[in-house]
């Protein structure tokens, strides 16, 4: 995370820089500006400052009530302070700033009447305020969470609810040390027993102009700090979207020192320990070092005496640096001597000069020499450049033929792939046909079995009658008089029963065939639905993944490849036989700049992507045979060359291509691109109605091979346009193999996670989509299979009322019977013996008809699956079309490769060609001005051109002027140098001596800048620890008053001792008051408030934390003192209060209002009772 590149809240003394008003001071925090980032983490210390061992209050004395916190053990004699430093001299001059203290007392006394009584309404600050803190495993809570107010908080509860667990939490979470809460010597040791690890959370406001950050972290920032059992610590800082912005403690100081927070300040978050001490234990040299360390004036002092030592330091390197400048004067004085001591020969010089211009002009006769040569080699490029242009244009016409083939062939391939479609499409109605027929066949099998089971119980019917009439014949004696009316009424009544339940049956089982229907299509559509629902759970889980792997920087580049690609690039790498390497897979050498075409844009180049390239018919073969053993066989092997494509035939710059989105870091691997799948003439336009606009509507667009679009409707998916002449339109989809799971095409990571996370907001929302439909169709399932069940039982109900009522009409008739006679009854049963073989002869015939008509169906079904045969038939012919398609196609791709190629070699070789006459021509004007230089120079030498005798060479020249230069440098080797070198020692030693005395005189300036700064610092500091002291003094008596009081604040700075006089009887006029240990423990508790609250008026932190200030208070004190802090917080309007009492805020007690946040804690027992 990038640094704060300015500071909000940086801390200052608000004191005037030169010669202010000091009545117009305000108080607040003073601040260090010496202090650089790594000295804010971790301040510097040295053995003149003061330990801070020593500034820590003992814990020897374990407090047990505030009896025992009254009675401290002062020593007899306090031990002989040690001698002061020369900085401490400086810093305190005498301590005569300190001989006016009655009249800074008056003038603080004066500005503290004329302040108004409340500073304006409170209002919440739009910042730097602590919104809520969370605890997990922290301490002894398992979970610990408190919502704080923005302005004055009181934390109540009972021991152990996790009030001092918060004021600990807050100091740990925001960058402080263990040992600063006074819970615990290391982070380990706040880890719930019982548990590994443990986590704090806090979110701070972030509003305003002011706020830190907030293009980062919006409205809050969230600081979350994690620690183990075993020592490992760590923080987070997140957006208040949750997003984490860093996880660098640095960063977290950085926020804390933005907003001023001051967690480690001893007085800001006071926590139980030191409230305790400070509040009722401290001695006068603790209460002492409380003040200096709130206020910071001990920082303060300590970054001064860092600043000392260092001037201290620079003064001693000065002397030495004086020292080396008098060593450097001696240096350069003998150095101009010896330079004037210099002399030379005349007359050696004189010949030296006629050898050095002989030699000057024979180097120009030299070059231009080759000057010559080189108009020579021009001339020949230029020739063999008019060759290749002809190879060039013969190779353009054969190219030209065959892109007409290839044109073709795809036409050929297009109408073939509509003709394999339209077979496929009559293939799935043959088929569909076909189940039909066999599902009406399974229908008609169970309609037969119906009718062999009344057949069977029409014959068992008629064998009861047989049986029935046989009993009658036997009750010939049996006669008996009746109501003949009411029994043959009875009778009809039986008989209409049976026939109305026989025409219910009837009509209530032609409905079966059309539930049964309704209940297999609903079965079948939800399973239809089950399966694509699992796809798609399956696609967000792998878009998920894909996600998580992206943002974690885990995914393999290799991944979407076969998984022995790594193990093949292994052996391509160790084998040594390649003429040249082979490059691949093509896949990994793209880039794709727009992240939203990569599925279209695989599936349109498909395989190619898995392919590599070599460079000749050797290196394919011992690619080939690599690949053999591992198996590889989706890897196609591309033949090409070295020769660019450099003209491309490409549409209109305002269209995307595929070429135009890639990034290739091989050239060879855009050519065969280009050559197989034409990248430069497909265009890329997002949606569908655009590109049928461009492809379809008006004339075609040139250089144009086909336009791709994204689906309508399925994201991933994608539309591939062309047109052949006016008439012939075809669109065909981009289907993405499901899979491919990883890409094969690399991209932005954080463009691809964009597009992943929007795909997978849109399956997630397609998800929910048909998770609904499942949930209707599973409904309207459920309905028709209740349906079923209903029909069922109703037939059920059916054949039970049946035979009741024929036992009725029985028992109805047998009573008949006897009334008309024996011979009636027996007519009748033969009268129903004949209806039931009627019956029976009916169940026979529909049971024969049934079977006629079964074999009629399976001859129809036959006759279909002989249709879907020759479908299926006439679909594998198309297949097979297509196919012989395809392959003509690539072998004219193939044959167009090759004269690509060709073209390519002749375009490259007349380009090298060019090149070579280029840098020939380059070359011949280098070396025309290597000729003119060497002119130049020879005519510097000698203005005139010096002849150069017959049979004289550069090197016989070079050779005389160098045994010429051999006797004057021996001449020069009894002065011990040369003249060259003998003038640059002199110039050297002269700038060496100036440079350093300049340097000592910077040196010296900038220490008595920085000195007169650290006593302008030093006279402000001491302003500072007045002016503070004095405002600390007066408002300290003004506390001590709300309650009629009256005290002192005894503040020696000399000794380092602060102390308070206190009278609480207010009718007591005489005396200086009473020293603390004589009071009250309420009274005493009440007396380091109004102390406390006069230093805090002295601090400029957003934020005041103090912990069971009232602990040993009675009832009085602790609501007056509960009041004074709720009036002391409402004067500093903005500032953010927690104070933590173990006993209950009542509103009769505090003057209780909006701004004041009663927060409860719960009973630890009460947590345990709702656990279990």
């Amino acid at each position: 995370m990038p640094s704060a590149n300015n500071s909000k809240r940086s801390r200052r003394a608000a004191f005037a820089d030169d010669g202010g008003d000091e009545d117009g001071a305000t108080i607040a925090e003073a601040s260090s500006s010496l202090r650089n980032e790594s000295q804010r983490k971790k301040p510097r210390t040295s053995d003149a400052g003061p330990s801070k061992k020593s500034a820590r209050p003992a814990r020897e004395q374990n407090t047990v009530s505030s009896d025992e916190d009254e009675v401290m053990q002062e020593p007899d004699a306090p031990p002989s302070p040690p001698a002061a430093t020369q900085y401490e001299i400086m810093r305190d001059a005498g301590f005569k700033f300190l001989e006016h203290t009655d009249l800074d007392d008056q003038r603080a006394t004066q500005r503290f009447q004329t302040r108004p009584e409340m500073v304006g309404e409170n209002h919440a600050a739009l910042n730097a305020i602590l919104e809520s803190i969370t605890c997990y495993n922290f301490m002894c809570h398992t979970r610990l969470h408190c919502e704080l107010g923005p302005l004055l908080n009181f934390i109540v509860g009972e021991n152990g609810s996790g009030k001092s667990a918060i004021l600990t939490a807050i100091t740990l979470c925001l960058g402080g040390k263990a040992s600063a809460t006074n819970r615990g010597g290391s982070l380990r040791s706040f880890v719930k027993e019982g548990q590994e690890h443990a986590s704090l959370v806090v979110k701070l406001k972030n509003q305003g102009p002011d706020a830190y950050k907030p293009e980062h972290f919006g409205e809050s920032i969230v600081v979350e700090r994690h620690f183990t059992k075993s020592g490992s610590s760590g923080f987070k800082l997140k957006s208040v979207t949750g997003r984490i912005i860093s996880t660098k403690k640095s960063d977290v100081d950085d926020v804390v020192e933005y907003y001023c927070l001051q967690v480690d300040n001893p007085l800001n978050v006071l926590s139980q320990d030191n409230a305790r001490q400070f509040l009722n234990a401290a001695s006068p040299a603790a209460k002492y070092k409380y003040f200096v360390q709130g206020t910071q004036l001990e920082q303060l002092d300590h970054d001064y005496q860092l600043l000392q030592e260092t001037l201290e330091a620079n003064e001693t390197k000065l002397l030495a640096f004086q020292e080396n400048i008098h060593v450097l004067g001696e240096k350069c004085e003998k150095a101009v001597k010896l330079r004037d001591a210099v002399t030379k020969s005349a007359e050696m010089r004189n010949q030296s000069k006629v050898y050095s211009n002989q030699l000057a002009w024979a180097q120009v006769m030299e070059q231009e020499n080759i000057l010559q040569q080189k108009d020579d080699a021009i001339g020949a490029a230029q020739e063999e450049i008019t060759q290749w242009e002809q190879t060039i244009e013969e190779k353009t016409q054969i190219l030209s033929s065959i892109d007409d083939r290839i044109e073709q062939a795809k036409q050929n391939l297009e109408s073939f792939t509509q003709e394999e479609i339209q077979a496929k499409e009559q293939e799935g109605e043959a088929k569909s046909k076909f189940d039909e027929g066999k599902k009406a066949i399974e229908e008609t099998h169970t309609q037969e079995r119906d009718l062999h089971q009344q057949l069977t119980n029409a014959s068992d019917k008629v064998e009861e009658y047989r049986n029935l009439i046989q009993e009658e014949e036997q009750r010939l004696e049996q006669m008996n008089g009746g109501a003949l009316a009411e029994t043959q009424k009875k009778l009809d009544e039986a008989k209409q029963a049976v026939k109305d339940i026989e025409e219910a049956r009837k009509a209530h089982d032609a409905r079966l065939p059309t539930l049964t229907r309704d209940c297999a299509e609903a079965d079948r559509q939800v399973q239809e639905l089950n399966e694509k629902l699992d796809r798609q759970k399956k696609e967000v889980t792998a878009t998920e993944t894909r996600i998580r792997n992206l943002s974690q920087d885990r995914i393999d580049p290799l991944a979407g490849y076969e998984p022995q690609i790594p193990q093949l690039l292994k052996l391509v790498e160790n084998d040594n036989g390649f003429r040249e390497k082979p490059i691949g897979p093509i896949g990994s050498h793209i880039r794709l700049a727009k992240v939203h075409w990569l599925p279209v844009i695989e599936t349109t180049i498909g395989r190619n992507l898995s392919a590599f390239i070599v460079t000749s018919k050797a290196d394919q073969q011992r690619l080939s045979g690599h690949m053999d053993r591992l198996r590889l066989r989706n890897c196609p092997i591309l033949i090409g060359s070295h020769g660019s494509i450099n003209r491309l035939n490409e549409p209109d710059e305002k269209f995307d291509t595929i070429l135009r989105v890639l990034k290739f870091d091989n050239q060879l691997v855009r050519d065969q691109l280009v050559i197989t799948a034409s990248i430069e003439q497909t265009l890329l336009i997002e949606k569908r109605e655009d590109a049928e606009v461009v492809m379809f509507d008006g004339s075609p667009p040139q250089n144009v091979a086909a336009c791709l679009s994204h689906h309508d409707k399925k994201r991933g998916h994608g539309l591939r346009m062309t047109r052949r002449g006016n008439t012939n339109f075809t669109t065909t989809p981009v289907t993405p193999s499901h899979d491919q799971r990883f890409p094969r095409i690399q991209s932005d990571k954080a463009d691809e996670i964009k597009f992943h996370q929007d795909a997978l907001e849109q399956l997630r929302t397609e998800l929910r989509g048909l998770d609904a439909s499942r949930r209707v169709l599973q409904q309207a399932a459920h309905r028709c299979a209740q349906a079923v069940t209903q029909h069922q039982r109703q037939v059920q109900a059916f054949a039970k009322d049946s035979r009741n009522a024929d036992v009725r009409a029985r028992t109805v008739q047998e009573a008949l019977d006897a009334f008309d006679g024996i011979d009636v009854r027996l007519q009748g049963l033969k009268t129903e013996l004949e209806e039931a073989a009627r019956q029976k002869d009916v169940y026979g015939n529909q049971y024969g008809e049934m079977a006629v008509q079964k074999q009629n169906m399976n001859k129809e079904v036959e006759s279909l699956k002989k249709t879907l045969s020759q479908a299926k038939l006439a679909s594998q012919e198309c297949g097979t079309k297509v196919a012989k398609a395809e392959d003509k196609v690539k072998r004219y791709q193939e044959t167009r490769r090759v004269a690509v190629v060709e073209k390519n070699q002749a375009h490259e070789q007349l380009d090298l060609t060019k090149a070579k006459k280029s840098r020939a021509e380059e070359s011949r004007e280098r070396q025309a001005a290597v000729v003119a230089d060497y002119t130049q120079q020879a005519g510097a030498v000698a203005p005139e051109r010096a002849y150069i005798p017959e049979g004289q060479t550069v090197q016989s020249i070079e050779r005389k002027f160098e045994s010429i230069r051999e006797q004057l440098r021996k001449i020069r080797s009894q002065l011990g140098a040369s003249e060259e070198e003998i003038n640059n020692r002199a110039a050297q030693a002269s700038q060496e001596y100036r440079d350093a005395k300049r340097h000592y005189k910077s040196l010296v300036s900038l220490a008595d800048e920085l000195k007169n700064a650290l006593m302008d610092r030093l006279e402000k500091w001491r302003t500072f620890l007045r002016l503070i002291s004095a405002h600390a003094r007066t408002n300290f008596g003004y506390l001590l008053s709300e309650r009629g009081f009256r005290g002192k604040l005894l503040l020696d700075h000399k000794a380092k001792k602060l102390q308070i006089q206190v009278e609480p009887d207010e009718t007591k006029k005489t005396g200086a008051g009473r020293n603390t240990k004589t009071l009250s423990g309420g009274e005493k508790s009440f007396s380091s408030i109004c102390l406390l609250l006069a230093i805090w008026d002295a601090m400029g932190s957003p934020l005041r934390c103090l912990d069971e200030f009232d602990v040993f208070m009675d009832n009085v004190n602790r609501a007056i003192s509960t009041n004074m802090l709720i009036t002391t917080a409402r004067r500093s309007v903005g500032k953010q209060f927690i104070l933590i009492t173990p006993n209950a805020i009542e509103g009769s007690r505090a003057n209780l209002d909006k701004d004041v946040k009663i927060i409860r804690l719960t009973d630890p027992r009460q947590q345990l009772l709702a656990d279990h």
